[in-house]
């Protein structure tokens, strides 16, 4: 108990203890920003290594005929959502299990997140005696090995109660789960419920429209445009409901209560519940991942790096190529390791300390501690095909005929963003089409002329970002209205 019939007492005015104390802590927070910064702890940088993480170059299965088969290296798509079913490793779902959450998101690449493995169920024989999948085979649908370190982890579902659901629609959940169950088990139906019953039984082709049945429950996959907001942004929710045409009928009673009745198999799908495959349409996008993850060599490292420049979308390399310019302040071409480490972590490239070290040293031929960048990203630019080439002859011609000069300031007024792919896909708005090609030129001097061989430079750079002849043509057919 306290005393406080004493002769002495401090003064209201009197500091007790550190009188520095509210210094002293934000000294101590720098301190820790500062360690954690050059050690790669900060919540931003630990949360982008994630992201980078799922976000890996993946193989996809180059077909040698026209079917699916076992073991398939694929994505798939919703005709819905037009997003490809990828799985969140940084979402890990509240229950006892190890279970992952499930979405179908916007990709203009295969990822280790949207690159699934066709799997057979093989608690059952194999009736047909081929690695070809059939319309009613049982089946798995198994994430990419290289998400979860090589861990197995199955598409999932089972019978919606109140407490599992999905999150927002508070239908079937769906998840990718590690437990060996039939819960995992799905079949792929035909789209068209005329011929569903005769498809039966028949191989399923690479370019055919599925439903995807959940063996359980009986219900299809399914995605609608209900926005899921993660750390890769806005993608949309997946769950297990049959969407069907409400066509009018004397069973809807029996159906609102959940019964089949004889007209259900009858019924077209809604998009929601439509799905199609994606595999390599050309020999060099199947790959052996392995080297993906094996940072030993510097060959590996590159390759992981492209890689990434790719994911960063047409304007990749262009991005990367302006912030070592923005660096430069001698403007002689030439940056010191430290620059070239941050301006590499400033783009959004998830290098160790040592994994930069070994890049920067083998550009660093004379070990005076710094290199030309251009060297650098000429290790990334791709000569372009006499086709590639065309379109941007043709697109600077068409822009120097009606302008009658190319300046950044006349490509400003005649570029179409409203055709560009990225926009009709709905990925990006016109304006963030316009900001995106404005951002990445030279705005020092809006009227000065660009030359044929610097709007070459530019697209070089664009056309090293796009793996895909037919998306670069309609970049610059749609963009320029050619």
């Amino acid at each position: 108990m306290h005393n406080y019939n004493v002769d002495h007492k401090y003064k209201f005015q009197t500091r007790i203890g550190n009188w520095f104390e509210e210094w002293e802590l934000d000294e101590t927070k720098k301190k820790d920003y500062l360690k954690n910064r050059q050690n790669g702890q900060l919540a931003s940088i630990v949360k982008d290594t994630k992201t980078h993480f799922s976000l890996r170059l993946a193989s996809l299965t180059f077909p040698q005929d026209d079917y699916i088969h076992f073991g398939f290296h694929l994505m798939l798509q919703n005709l819905k959502t037009q997003g490809y079913l990828s799985i969140d490793i940084q979402e890990k779902l509240k229950i006892q299990e190890e279970a992952y959450n499930i979405t179908t998101a916007q990709t203009t690449q295969p990822t280790v997140r949207s690159v699934f493995v066709i799997l057979p169920y093989t608690k059952e024989p194999n009736y047909y005696g081929d690695d070809v999948l059939h319309y009613g085979q049982h089946f798995r649908i198994v994430a990419n090995p290289r998400i979860s370190n090589n861990k197995t982890f199955y598409l999932h579902s089972l019978p919606q109660t109140p407490t599992r659901c999905a999150k927002i629609s508070r239908k079937q959940e769906v998840c990718a789960i590690e437990s060996d169950v039939f819960n995992t088990v799905w079949k792929f139906e035909h789209a068209d419920p005329k011929i569903r019953f005769e498809m039966e039984g028949q191989p399923i082709r690479s370019d055919d429209t599925v439903l995807i049945k959940h063996s359980f429950t009986q219900h299809w996959l399914a995605s609608d445009d209900i926005v899921y907001q993660n750390d890769f942004g806005r993608e949309s929710e997946v769950f297990v409901h049959s969407y069907q045409c409400l066509n009018k009928t004397q069973n809807l009673i029996a159906e609102k209560e959940g019964r089949t009745t004889i007209d259900i198999p009858l019924r077209n799908q809604e998009p929601q519940n439509l799905w199609r495959f994606q595999v390599a349409r050309k020999q060099n996008e199947q790959f052996d991942e392995s080297v993906m993850d094996d940072n030993r060599n510097v060959k590996n490292l590159m390759i992981r790096v492209k890689q990434q420049i790719t994911g960063k979308g047409a304007y990749g390399l262009r991005g990367l190529a302006k912030i070592f310019m923005e660096m430069d302040e001698n403007k002689n071409g030439v940056v010191e390791y430290n620059d070239f480490k941050w301006g590499l972590r400033n783009f959004g490239l998830t290098l160790s300390e040592d994994e930069t070290k070994m890049i920067f040293q083998t550009f660093d031929k004379n070990g005076n501690g710094r290199i030309e960048f251009n060297e650098f990203l000429d290790a990334f630019r791709l000569q372009m095909s006499d086709k590639r080439l065309y379109y941007v002859q043709r697109a600077y011609a068409s822009i120097e005929q009606r302008a009658g000069k190319v300046t950044l300031e006349t490509m400003g007024r005649l570029i179409n963003a409203k055709e560009h792919p990225d926009v009709l896909k709905g990925y990006k708005t016109e304006r963030q089409v316009f900001q995106d090609f404005v951002s990445h030129w030279n705005k020092s001097n809006p009227d000065r002329v660009i030359s044929f061989q610097e709007f070459g430079e530019f697209y070089q750079d664009v056309s090293s970002s796009v793996q895909q002849d037919e998306t670069f043509e309609a970049i610059l057919k749609k963009s320029w209205n050619l």
